[in-house]
């Protein structure tokens, strides 16, 4: 039996269909549909039903899952425990973050990092969903959260507001206050972001003013800098050609990078970890 196939299978059980399997896992859907039918072959048994609503375990897939779950546990386990005693700065650490940050502090990092320590490579997984760090499916988390895991470590490195924004260029006249933006075309989130206090307070107040919603940050701010309309957004999305209006003091905001406890020590982890929080110090994005 091969473990990838049954990674592909938790991804699989987990997800409830293959698309979303080969989405978590970061492969084609012919590739996770090929390993699911290998494992069935080489265990003799069904371990899905295909249904039209999507992948359902059988009752030797159920228990298939149980045993499957508690084997990539214990493989995990050994190789943060591995890492954890790998103290050469050499090798590749994984960095998952959003799409801004990726683009305003994560090159700076690495600029550094080729400098000193050419024989480190960085992995940089883009996406405002997060990864999963205790199955190593990153090394580092560059994230903006109020409440991190409680099974991670980790280190606040700035502290972020709400603004809103405009186009840089366009009338002199613009909102000041809450009041102002009423019957002015807003930039909304879509539910996946709704789990903000901020877009839910946008949502509540002014969902007949939303001209276009966004499940991304940079998606949004581009809205604006296209003149669409006003966007709310983090202070970490400052860039580009869109100004700041006024802030919404009643939200806050920190960023924070983060780590499995078995892979704090590691020396090449550490050595990235320190370059991302002097970007993150270089940008001041914690004074905007």
């Amino acid at each position: 039996m091969n473990w990838d196939d049954l990674r592909v299978f938790l991804a699989i059980a987990d997800s409830g269909s293959l698309s979303g399997a080969a989405s978590a896992l970061r492969k084609n859907h012919s590739t996770v549909f090929r390993r699911l039918n290998a494992l069935e072959r080489d265990l003799g048994v069904r371990l899905f039903d295909r249904l039209s609503t999507g992948y359902t375990l059988t009752p030797a897939g159920e228990r298939m899952f149980h045993l499957a779950r508690d084997a990539d546990t214990t493989i995990n386990s050994i190789e943060r425990e591995l890492a954890g005693r790998d103290l050469s700065p050499v090798g590749v650490v994984r960095i998952t973050t959003a799409p801004n940050i990726a683009r305003t502090i994560v090159p700076a990092a690495v600029k550094s990092l080729r400098k000193s320590h050419p024989g480190i490579l960085v992995e940089i997984s883009v996406g405002d969903s997060d990864y999963d760090l205790n199955r190593r499916e990153a090394d580092i988390a560059l994230r903006a959260t109020t409440n991190p895991p409680e099974y991670l470590v980790g280190r606040r490195v700035a502290e972020l507001s709400w603004w809103f924004y405009r186009l840089k260029s366009g009338p002199k006249k613009h909102p000041s206050r809450p009041e102002d933006l009423r019957g002015k075309p807003l930039i909304g989130a879509d539910a996946s972001l709704l789990r903000l206090k901020a877009f839910r307070w946008l949502e509540e107040n002014y969902r007949d003013d939303i001209v276009a919603r966004a499940n991304d940050l940079s998606t949004m701010s581009s809205l604006a800098s296209a003149g669409v309309g006003y966007a709310l957004l983090p202070s970490d999305q400052h860039e580009g050609e869109i100004k700041q209006l006024f802030k919404l003091p009643k939200f806050g905001g920190e960023l924070w990078l983060l780590t499995h406890p078995d892979l704090r020590n590691v020396g090449r982890i550490k050595i990235v970890w320190d370059a991302l929080a002097s970007a993150v110090k270089e940008t001041k994005i914690s004074s905007l």
